[in-house]
């Protein structure tokens, strides 16, 4: 008997993958390996190949019958998803960052205030002194007329 094909292995899917990742994975790899597209010299086979693949997984009876002819039953726990994490733990990781964002900003903020004070005090504070002095002695010089 022929070695047949590694279908998840030829739409670098996982083996529990989703339809909407298996239809999503066609798409991409259709649109590298496409012939009328691709500079490969082996595309028009890498298609077939995508193809026939294509085909069998995106069917659930013929998946099924590949999968019990390769003797892998796929486990009945959750899928992977596309982007194989789950959206609670993408929005966890979201509002970790942004939390340990806002406390490195407060840390570096309460520890350049200090600083900022007596930057503003030794030079903002007289260049705004000298400035309405000079404002004042040009307003007051001025020709009333």
């Amino acid at each position: 008997m022929a070695t047949q094909l590694d279908y998840y292995g030829i739409l670098q899917v996982h083996l529990r993958a989703e339809k909407e990742v298996i239809d999503a994975a066609y798409r991409r790899l259709a649109s590298k390996y496409h012939p009328d597209v691709s500079k490969v010299s082996d595309a028009a086979d890498r298609m077939k190949q995508i193809n026939a693949a294509y085909e069998v997984l995106s069917d659930p009876d013929r998946r099924a019958a590949y999968d019990a002819a390769r003797g892998v039953t796929p486990s009945t726990g959750t899928p992977p998803r596309a982007g194989g994490t789950s959206q609670h733990s993408d929005k966890a990781r979201r509002t970790l960052t942004i939390v340990v964002g806002l406390v490195l900003l407060a840390v570096v903020a309460f520890r350049l205030v200090p600083a900022l004070l007596l930057l503003v005090t030794r030079f903002v504070v007289p260049l705004v002194v000298i400035s309405l002095f000079v404002w004042l002695l040009f307003t007051l010089a001025k020709p009333r007329g």
